[in-house]
């Protein structure tokens, strides 16, 4: 079933990441985690399909996506980027992404921090943050974002990294084992990583290479 629905605001995050505030459907109901497929019904996109997470909460009132915009990849994104209050979208029914196997660690490229941000709210409102780290990876500062938000969730467990520059308060590396050894001391718990297909190779590589069992890794593309 498809759901047609209205952009209530839109916000920008970055330079290239935005958020979607949308109408929600009457008895449509997710769990933290999940994804839908979504559509605009353009003609530049007509056939195309992209899945994104929810980054808001069942609880809230409305739907929430949170959407890093490629304009020169001339796809799906290039269109999302030109929304604005008032446009329609398109949305799928909720499917399962992550598989949650307990408190973990949380290793995000970019905006594949999206899947995660509504399990980490979902856990504040659940008392359940204890045990559970993240570490967000973006390639400069001007592309990180949510850093509060993260920060007033996880404290000291909230672990933001840079690939392309050093500016204070932040960890500066590309994931590796290296740099994982460096940082995490337990590699017998859950992990969840999510971003581009290469940086999430490049983490589950490094987990098995430092003793994770590849069944405690849950892999998001």
């Amino acid at each position: 079933m498809e759901f047609h629905v209205k952009i209530q605001k839109k916000e920008q995050l970055t330079h290239d990441v935005v958020r979607l505030t949308l109408d929600r459907p009457k008895d449509y109901f997710f769990t933290a985690g999940q994804a839908i497929d979504f559509k605009l019904d353009r003609p530049e996109v007509k056939d195309k399909v992209s899945p994104f997470t929810f980054t808001g909460l069942n609880a809230d009132p409305f739907l929430q996506l949170t959407i890093k915009c490629y304009p020169a990849h001339h796809g799906m994104t290039e269109q999302v980027a030109k929304l604005k209050a008032g446009d329609e979208v398109i949305l799928s029914e909720p499917f399962d992404t992550v598989a949650l196997k307990g408190p973990g660690v949380f290793i995000a490229g970019g905006t594949g921090v999206t899947p995660f941000i509504a399990i980490l709210r979902q856990k504040k409102v659940d008392g359940a943050l204890a045990g559970n780290s993240l570490f967000h990876f973006n390639k400069t500062k001007a592309d990180a974002f949510m850093e509060d938000e993260f920060g007033a969730l996880l404290g000291n467990d909230f672990h933001a990294v840079l690939s392309n520059e050093q500016v204070p308060g932040y960890l500066y590396g590309l994931v590796s084992a290296d740099f994982l050894k460096q940082h995490i001391t337990d590699f017998k718990q859950p992990f969840y990583t999510c971003g581009p297909e290469g940086f999430v190779k490049a983490v589950k590589n490094a987990l098995v290479q430092l003793g994770a069992s590849e069944s405690m890794i849950d892999v998001q593309f």
